[in-house]
């Protein structure tokens, strides 16, 4: 009974001891899972300020070029500016596209406000006195600069400003190009977070520890508010995480911090620590109820010792499976925040695509019509070049466009075995005798839906990829199969029925982390000149924007395996003719003089374009926007068909032509856009009498359509 009673009292004393260094086992890993968390939701904070950060910058930059390639140079120029509506526009139109912008604002050498996004002319301020322009005044810097925030006593909202300084050639100051942002983006953008629970907070602060927003909001914004702990840390180190004793707000807080790169800001992320450990609190009661069970069981008897065990294993299996359910949400948050990258990422290329596309249309023009103009082969010839390499920068768009799921596409039913069959063939006289091509489909190959044009493009792309990764030869094969995909077996791709086409190769692979990023534009591991990196990033593009989706699978010395899920065609589905296929059907000459109204706000491509249509022989009639085009159909002379550009300052192209048949006017209109794509879904209700062509179109292309649209008018 004794030995019994003692190995019962030691068994106690184990079980209260084990107990209790288990509980704070438990505590700390809490605690450092939640620093894990609250590091990696930093660190996605920080990137998104950034970014925002630099959307300002990048407009601030564009304004100086902008008014470098003008010629400003001296601080009278910049004065004349005040004058100049133009650059109110071009202001407004910058601070338009950028949510976090308020204004943006050109400030003169003597600190006088020159011009202004929000009101033309502007008003008579001097900024002379403001932190911004006393910091680079004297300092010849290309750094930006980021001022103490400002509120406005009328709404009570807060703004910082971001600044650039503007300096003449031979480095005298000029001014300033200015960005206000509105610290609100920031509330809403945190307050779409949920960290924690309620007492849980997201702050961002200057550098110098002057707070510059917060959610949970507090007061204190514009002064330097508690301890800033974080200041000690990120004099050490660029990051960190630690526990504040007393923060903002009353209790302890688990506190992860990061400075933003490039700009002198500083995101915090904190949770309370009774947050934190309220699970870890939950464990405790349940352990202390299982020790306390177990120690009474052993006194009664010695198996209880087993019952503990069992106990034991429980809790085990409980932890790895929170582990699990750790690496999930961490590989989740990973996926969600790759898919955040791609996207703005397709924008922005999207967004500069387009832009290129309009200087495409007016130089493409402009060396047509000095084509026509001249009989000199000195002039001709380095002509026809230039628009080669026009031509060549229009593919190059196109790429861009596919990535951001913005370009043109004529999806229609192809014969997926027939189209493999061809590119192969293709592929065997064109790759060389190191690289070996084999074939092969399933019985019973499903159609597909997609752009055959754009699927060869794509198909011979990953063919270059693959004999690019094989220097010394090898294989690549071309493998066509049906697939059933359900709700979660690939990654991004919704269930349903696919056709797959894998292009593998037998070449040296991808590390994990070089695969990882093989979709996105520009990245390429080839040397320089080998390569544009936007291959993979267009098939991406047509796959995704075509309804299907994309996969890699690669292993470093282990070749590369890239499967393209194209939708199924089904079985009573007909090919899609595009808006604009009437716009390409080859026409006869109009028989006698068109009108013509030209609608588009770039200067260069509606001057280019309407002396490109003058030679040609039309009577061109010029707007630069929908309003005084329609001013000019009310009261100018007759028109046979309006040519119009879709995005324009106020009213867009479609708001036009929808105000046209408003006042039952019937006049064939002509819509050269980089939007087409987009804008097919949405001419339904004005489509009769409307034809599209995607930019950047030859002029002959634009002659053709409008003669056939004149035409068609005539015969109505």
């Amino acid at each position: 009974m004794k030995l019994l009673l003692l190995i019962g009292a030691l068994a106690l004393a184990v079980i209260v001891a084990g107990t209790a260094q288990y509980t704070q086992i438990l505590r700390d890993k809490e605690i450092d899972g939640a620093k894990r968390e609250l590091t990696t939701l930093n660190l996605s904070l920080a990137e998104q300020t950034a970014r925002a950060l630099q959307s300002v910058d990048l407009v601030l930059t564009s304004v100086i070029d902008q008014m470098k390639a003008e010629g400003v140079a001296t601080p009278e120029d910049v004065v004349r500016l005040r004058s100049d509506q133009d650059t109110h526009e071009l202001l407004k139109a910058k601070a338009s596209v950028v949510p976090q912008i308020d204004t943006v604002t050109l400030i003169g050498a003597d600190g006088q406000l020159v011009n202004f996004s929000r009101f033309y002319p502007p008003p008579a301020i001097n900024v002379a006195e403001r932190d911004y322009f006393l910091a680079l005044k004297d300092r010849n810097t290309d750094e930006p600069f980021l001022s103490q925030p400002v509120e406005n006593r009328g709404s009570g909202a807060w703004t910082v400003y971001l600044a650039r300084r503007v300096s003449a050639p031979d480095g005298r100051f000029l001014g300033l190009a200015l960005g206000a942002i509105d610290l609100d983006y920031f509330q809403r953008l945190y307050r779409g977070l949920r960290v924690g629970d309620a007492t849980s907070s997201i702050s961002l602060w200057r550098r110098d520890g002057i707070l510059l927003t917060r959610h949970p909001a507090l007061p204190g914004v514009g002064k330097p508010v508690g301890q800033r702990l974080f200041l000690d840390v990120l004099s050490k180190a660029e990051s960190g995480v630690f526990l504040a004793p007393d923060g903002l707000d009353a209790g302890t807080r688990v506190v992860a911090t990061r400075a933003v790169q490039a700009y002198p800001v500083v995101v915090n992320v904190t949770r309370t620590l009774v947050d934190v450990l309220a699970g870890w609190r939950a464990q405790v009661a349940t352990i202390i109820v299982a020790g306390l069970v177990g120690a009474l069981a052993v006194l009664l008897a010695l198996w209880a010792l087993a019952r503990q065990f069992w106990a034991y294993e429980a809790t085990a299996q409980a932890m790895a499976e929170a582990r699990q359910a750790v690496e999930g949400r961490e590989q989740a948050e990973q996926a969600l925040r790759q898919a955040q990258k791609m996207e703005a990422i397709g924008q922005l290329t999207g967004g500069v695509a387009h832009d290129f596309n309009n200087l495409l249309q007016a130089i493409g023009i402009n060396l047509h019509v000095i084509e026509s103009r001249s009989q000199d082969d000195r002039v001709v010839g380095p002509a026809r070049m230039a628009l080669q390499a026009v031509e060549r920068g229009a593919t190059l768009t196109q790429h861009l466009l596919a990535f951001s799921r913005r370009q043109q596409l004529r999806p229609e039913i192809v014969d997926v075995d027939a189209l493999t069959a061809r590119v192969a063939a293709l592929l065997e006289r064109t790759l060389g005798g190191s690289v070996r091509v084999e074939r092969w489909s399933a019985p019973g190959l499903w159609s597909a839906m997609i752009d055959a044009n754009q699927l060869e493009m794509a198909l011979m792309n990953l063919a270059i990829n693959g004999r690019d990764a094989m220097p010394g030869g090898g294989t690549l094969t071309i493998a066509a199969t049906n697939r059933a995909v359900g709700e979660s077996s690939i990654a991004g791709l919704s269930s349903g029925e696919y056709v797959a086409i894998a292009m593998r190769d037998t070449g040296t692979g991808m590390t994990p982390e070089v695969a990882a990023r093989a979709f996105e534009p520009f990245f390429t591991t080839k040397e320089v000149g080998r390569g544009t990196g936007l291959g993979l990033s267009m098939v991406h593009g047509l796959a995704t924007q075509s309804g299907g989706g994309v996969a890699i699978d690669s292993q470093p010395g282990g070749g590369t395996t890239v499967t393209l899920f194209l939708p199924r065609a089904a079985a009573k589905m007909v090919a899609i003719t595009p808006a604009t296929s009437s716009a390409r059907a080859p026409v006869g000459e109009a028989a006698s003089l068109c009108s013509i109204l030209l609608v588009d706000d770039e200067d260069l491509v509606r001057g280019a374009t309407a002396d490109f249509l003058t030679q040609a022989g039309f009577a061109v009639q010029e707007a630069a926007d929908a309003e005084t085009a329609l001013g000019l159909l009310d009261q100018g002379p007759p028109v046979d068909v309006i040519v119009t550009d879709h995005m324009m300052p106020g009213m867009n192209g479609l708001d036009m032509v929808r105000a046209i048949r408003a006042r039952n006017n019937p006049i064939p209109i002509l819509m050269v856009t980089g939007y087409a794509e987009e804008l097919m879904a949405e001419v339904v209700d004005v489509a009769d009498g409307l034809s599209l062509l995607a930019k950047p179109v030859m002029p002959q292309s634009l002659v053709r359509s409008i003669r056939s649209m004149a035409a068609m008018n005539s015969a109505a």
